[in-house]
């Protein structure tokens, strides 16, 4: 045997030994570090303003930090902005999976910063789960009803949205977007979407309304209209890629509670079925109703986000549900096809009306009061424009 070879054996192993101490060493000294940063109150004062400017550059909004609070395995934080809103939340979370589960209450009473809803409100609920992926579960008072809420949140960025809305008093929503309206009349639904963070939006909207007496108002013209050009364009205007492909299902027992965003003073009921899918590029809304009574079918189509193309087919609605449905007194009773097409700016109505002493056809009428007011000669029998031409059927 070699014994030369014992001290060098042995001097390897003081040194692996003195490596390894000053190792446990250096890492204990760095988990004190991070605890005393971290966890302590020294820590947790020099962290404050570090998550107060992230909560500034998040919300949009100055903030101020009245309390935080981190220990090894929990959080509390509360914080408010200039007019006194106010937001809390407490809860345990674990640094081996980087997960948070808390419950939070949000003060929004006064609008402004924190508000940008325009009304006050009052929230409650719960977090759960990480940075990656974190879901925001809760409800709200709203328009004295409730919505419930479920808002999948990746990076803090919103991915997923579930609404439930419950008996939410139609009225005071109107109010709240300052139009005129006077009905008794409550709003229930779901509103499902996926992929907003993707920009390649999922998803289903079913709404019922239940109105129990309608009064109707005037009608107040704002200059203003739905725009899609408006909603996926940035500061600049430039068009945001996206794809959609959304349905929409509907009952409304009295079409009257849409007369302002209709400007027209609508009476009566339908069922809706809609989808909409598309790009950018070219988004196409199908839509199918019962509306008058009749089997109806709709396709609007946008061209690089502008309207380019308008299809309506009406079938056998009753004249008087279709008359009731632009609050008009129908002039007899009968069934009444119509069809309405617009492209490049110009509308054309085409269509025929059948009751048991006569049937008239009229076509390329050019405006929606003219379509209305042949029909309306109907019962004179006064026909002499050339765009209609009357048929007495046999006794």
């Amino acid at each position: 045997m070699d014994t030369g070879s014992h001290p060098l054996m042995k001097t390897t192993f003081i040194q692996i030994g003195q490596y390894g101490l000053k190792l446990l060493l250096s890492t204990l000294a760095l988990v004190m570090t991070l605890y005393l940063l971290l966890f302590s109150p020294w820590g947790n004062s020099l962290t404050k303003s570090l998550i107060e400017k992230k909560l500034i550059s998040v919300l949009q909004t100055p903030v101020t930090i009245d309390n935080f609070t981190l220990t090894h395995n929990a959080l509390a934080l509360n914080f408010h902005d200039s007019v006194n809103n106010t937001v809390q939340v407490n809860g345990k979370y674990s640094l081996i999976t980087l997960t948070l589960h808390a419950f939070y209450q949000a003060d929004l009473s006064h609008i402004g910063e924190l508000n940008t809803f325009g009304l006050p409100l009052k929230t409650s609920g719960f977090l759960s789960g990480g940075y990656g992926r974190m879901m925001m579960q809760g409800s709200v008072n709203l328009f004295d009803g409730n919505l419930r809420y479920r808002v999948w949140l990746n990076r803090f960025h919103p991915s997923d949205i579930h609404f439930s809305i419950l008996n939410i008093k139609y009225q005071n929503f109107m109010q709240w977007l300052e139009y005129p309206h006077h009905s008794s009349t409550v709003l229930t639904g779901e509103v499902d979407l996926h992929g907003i963070n993707r920009r390649d939006i999922q998803g289903n909207v079913t709404l019922r309304t239940r109105t129990q007496n309608f009064s109707p108002s005037k009608l107040i013209d704002d200059n203003s209209s739905f725009d899609f050009f408006s909603l996926f364009t940035d500061e600049e205007g430039k068009i945001q890629p996206f794809h959609l492909n959304l349905t929409l299902n509907a009952s409304v027992d009295e079409l009257g509670i849409l007369e302002q965003f209709a400007m027209l003073p609508l009476r009566g009921s339908a069922n809706l079925n809609t989808t909409l899918q598309g790009d950018q590029e070219r988004l196409v809304l199908d839509a199918h109703s019962n509306i008058a009574k009749s089997a109806t079918h709709t396709r609007v189509h946008w061209k690089k986000l502008r309207p380019s193309y308008l299809y309506a087919d009406v079938k056998h609605a009753d004249a008087d549900a279709l008359f009731h449905l632009f609050s008009k007194k129908a002039p007899t009773q009968g069934s009444i096809s119509l069809s309405v097409e617009s492209l490049s700016n110009a509308i054309h109505y085409r269509g025929s009306f059948t009751s048991k002493i006569t049937h008239l056809n009229f076509d390329n009428t050019t405006t929606h009061e003219s379509m209305l007011q042949d029909l309306l000669k109907a019962p004179s029998l006064s026909l002499s424009t050339k765009s209609i031409t009357p048929v007495f059927a046999h006794p």
